[in-house]
């Protein structure tokens, strides 16, 4: 059925348009509708009477009306009038998609009396593709769009008329203006019952629903759970990062705890920072459950600068504890209160006889807090003037002294998939090599832990820590340890990394307190981060140019890819770089410039073709060399070496490699990732200006070759081919071979050698058409090495222990030809060669034609 939508149901019939004398009745008609839709019926009752109207006014076999999902940019149909109902009323058309999508996408009715074979046709599925005519016209109002009516008549003569579509139109705008008031009283119906903030039911609504499922509980004699919770000092949340991050906790806390209850369930923000849910026809248990979820749920997703978000729960169910619906709320909250009292992230059932109280706030600790807090807000200033990730780092590991006593600091950043020490503080080495013994990779130890969890850990002793490894160097002791990591949206980006000798030196107010610092930090290193990425970009974008306009300078293919590898080690401040291409004549990839120190010994100067496609096809981008990637294409597994992909171009195809690259993993990365383009290009240009240049010297030794058989006579014309060959080639041997009919032996008619021995070997020697055929149907000249004759009955004695260039050749009548030329390795034959034996062998075809 057509599109979106679908197909009718009815039987089909061919309907006239509307004659002048029913408008007045049609207007009579409408303006009934219109009379209904400013009533108060439902939306279901408007839009049955909607379509029996339309039913009387314009006659159809099929009717639909959507309703717009304007966030998923889909069609819902409401009403479907249709022998294919369940079908239609299971799809969501997208906007665009089909007639209709295309209608509402572009804001304009379509009336299409052929809408069957219409280009923008869509049938829904399960529905036959029958002919049939269609309008459909987008429901608008207040300017949005609400929605879609379609209309169908079926068969090959079905149609609608102008007047129709205008019936239709007006029709539709009673249609979007039910469907809009339908949304406004729905939303106002929402407002009254929900919290602004976290779209939770409200107070009054809670005891509403609560009163309602008690009385429900105690008529059918069934139960009701209700949980009450608490978040744990949101108090200090508020006043050392602001409103409004507690308010993202809280509606961060309203999106989990709607994800983990049922649909029956009712959640409610009932007050500040305090949240209930009544669970109908469920008990303590239930609820139990219930609440656990919501602790290993929130443990698991800390919160930005805040770190883990904690929740005091209380249960109570009715009517096992209270038959009034005020007395069960008093009940949970009473057991969420023993839950603070008990040590919070505590879940308690209500118990008439275990009930406690949080105690009062220790003096001695709110003092430390308010110290705290002014120096931590001294810090934060203090970051948000720096804008280099370095300096920002070092301002954490000094100025945190006077927050918490340490023994150590670090500041970790990650780069890749390691965790790399920016800023050290504390009774340990700074020097370059013991920073480097400090790196870490993601998910080992416990900074590593906690970057790959974002979770923070406070450890009492690293020594019992399963997460703990050993510095190399380092002896075993008792040490206190706290990770937090800096975490931006939902990537970690670092770990600030604190030790103290001794058990159990840090506390959770330690640990609080640096996850606030952390929450403020990562925001402060990140926006240093973007700053220095900026700032390196510009520097890029001058080195590309720089790099690009040294290469262009060049004169020649091999200058451009050695100037390719110097300015890349320069650039990079790399050890050495390396420029791999693929070999045009064999099935491998070569190292054709190398700058800086030499390769490590033992390195190969070729890689083979499958070994270097395969990674070159999975690996698009600049990367770092793994240990098993180094292995196969090298057969070597140490070393450090960024590989950047050239992307491929006509003639070029291969990777830039540099090796120990100074900078971090990332800059190098984007560095490599601009020059690999510019290099690319400046290669591409180097083989066009090159091929240029060959193009020009193959035409005039051609030229010249045309010019000498011309002179030739007849009957001399196959010698002087093989002669001025072997001269244009700088060849040892050659050799011209031809069939005097298509179905004869192949055989040498002209051979050049100094030697007229071999050279009368060679004019001995034949091949059956069978031997020879398929060499012949090869469309470009090739080379047949050394090692490679010993198959070929009598190439060894053709060859002579050299390379063979073969070009073959044929004629109109079928008969086949080839002009041979041989060179000793390791000379060899390089694709101008091959090109100039092309140009030759098609030259000879010709002269040896006219002198036939």
């Amino acid at each position: 059925m057509a599109t979106h939508l679908s197909r009718p149901a009815q039987p089909g019939s061919n309907r006239g348009g509307s004659s002048p004398e029913t408008l007045v009745v049609s207007y009579r008609r409408l303006a009934e509708v219109f009379h209904l839709v400013l009533s108060e019926e439902t939306l279901d009752t408007l839009l049955d009477r909607i379509a029996d109207t339309l039913a009387e006014l314009v006659p159809y076999d099929s009717l639909h009306i959507y309703e717009a999902d304007l966030a998923r940019r889909e069609l819902v149909p409401v009403l479907a009038r249709s022998e294919w109902e369940k079908e239609i009323m299971r799809t969501r058309p997208p906007f665009g998609h089909g007639i209709t999508g295309w209608a509402v996408a572009n804001s304009q009715p379509v009336l299409a009396n052929k809408a069957h074979l219409d280009p923008r046709v869509a049938f829904v599925p399960g529905t036959p593709a029958e002919p049939e005519a269609l309008i459909s016209v987008p429901l608008v109002a207040r300017g949005a769009l609400k929605g879609a009516l379609n209309i169908y008549r079926l068969g090959e003569a079905a149609r609608f008329h102008e007047d129709e579509l205008e019936l239709a139109k007006w029709l539709a705008d009673a249609a979007a203006l039910a469907i809009d008031n339908a949304q406004v009283r729905a939303r106002l119906e929402y407002q009254a019952q929900t919290d602004s903030l976290t779209g939770l039911y409200n107070h009054r609504t809670f005891h509403e629903r609560l009163r309602a499922e008690l009385a429900r509980a105690n008529r059918v004699r069934d139960s009701v759970a209700l949980v009450m919770l608490d978040i744990d000092d949101f108090k200090r949340v508020n006043d050392i990062c602001g409103h409004a991050v507690g308010d993202g906790i809280l509606v961060a806390l309203a999106e989990t705890l709607s994800s983990l209850v049922r649909a029956s369930d009712i959640v409610c923000r009932t007050g500040g920072e305090e949240l209930a849910v009544i669970m109908p026809s469920c008990g303590c248990g239930d609820a139990l459950g219930l609440a656990r979820r919501l602790q290993e749920k929130l443990g698991a997703s800390p919160v930005d600068g805040v770190g883990e978000i904690t929740v005091s729960i209380g249960i109570a169910a009715g009517p096992e504890h209270a038959t009034n619906p005020r007395e069960l709320a008093a009940c949970a909250e009473m057991a969420m209160m023993t839950a603070k009292a008990r040590g919070k992230s505590q879940v308690v059932i209500f118990d008439e006889e275990a009930v406690e109280r949080p105690q009062a706030p220790d003096p001695a600790r709110d003092v430390r807090s308010i110290a705290h807090l002014k120096l931590l807000q001294n810090l934060v200033n203090t970051l948000s003037r720096l804008s280099s990730v370095r300096e920002i780092a070092a301002a954490i590991v000094t100025e945190l002294r006077g927050l918490i006593d340490y023994h150590s600091c670090r500041v970790y950043l990650v780069e890749g998939h390691e965790l790399v020490p920016v800023a050290v503080k504390g009774d340990v080495a700074t020097d370059e090599e013991h920073l480097a013994s400090l790196r870490v990779e993601v998910g080992k130890g416990l900074t590593g832990y906690v970057a790959a969890t974002g979770s923070s850990l406070l450890v009492a002793n690293a020594l019992e820590c399963e997460h703990a490894l050993q510095i190399p160097g380092t002896e075993p002791v008792d040490e206190s340890v706290i990770a937090v990591p800096f975490r931006f949206g939902s990537r970690v980006s670092g770990v600030v990394f604190l030790s103290k000798l001794g058990v159990s030196q840090f506390d959770e107010n330690d640990l609080r307190l640096l996850e606030v610092l952390a929450g403020y930090a990562s925001v402060a290193l990140e926006n240093a981060r973007l700053y220095e990425a900026a700032k390196r970009e510009a520097e890029n974008a001058k080195a590309w140019l720089e790099f690009l306009d040294a290469v262009s300078a060049t004169s020649s293919v091999e200058e451009t890819e050695e100037e390719i590898v110097r300015r890349i080690a320069v650039l990079a401040r790399a050890r050495r770089c390396s420029l791999w291409l693929e070999d045009p004549l064999q099935p491998i990839y070569r190292r054709v410039a190398q700058a800086g120190e030499a390769a490590p010994s033992g390195w190969p100067e070729t890689v083979p073709k499958l070994v270097a496609e395969a990674m070159l096809e999975s690996r698009p981008a600049p990367f770092f060399l793994d240990d098993e990637t180094r292995r196969e294409l090298y057969g070597k597994g140490e070393g450090r070496e960024v590989v950047g992909p050239l992307p491929p171009a006509p003639g070029v195809r291969g990777w830039i490699a540099v090796g120990d690259p100074v900078d971090s993993c990332e800059a190098c990365l984007r560095l490599l990732e601009g020059l690999a383009h510019r290099a690319s290009t400046a290669l591409r240009e180097a083989l066009l200006r090159r091929d240029q240049e060959q193009s020009l010297h193959v035409a005039n030794a051609l030229l010249d070759f045309a010019r000498a058989l011309s002179r030739a006579e007849r009957s001399q014309v196959a010698q002087r081919i093989v002669e001025q060959a072997g001269q244009t080639l700088a060849a040892e041997v050659t050799s011209l071979w031809l069939q005097e009919r298509s179905d004869e032996d192949l055989a040498p008619i002209a051979a050049w050698h100094r030697d007229s021995a071999s050279r009368g070997r060679v004019l001995e020697l034949r091949y059956p058409p069978s031997l020879a055929k398929p060499f012949a149907r090869r469309s470009a000249p090739f080379v047949l090495r050394f090692q490679d004759c010993a198959r070929i009955p009598g190439a060894v004695e053709l060859a002579e222990g050299r390379d063979l260039a073969v070009c073959p050749f044929s004629f109109a009548d079928g008969r086949t030809g080839f002009l041979v030329a041989g060179v000793t390795p390791p000379a060899g034959f390089d694709p101008l060669s091959l090109k100039m034996l092309a140009g030759l062998a098609d030259q000879a075809k010709l002269a040896l034609a006219s002198a036939r």
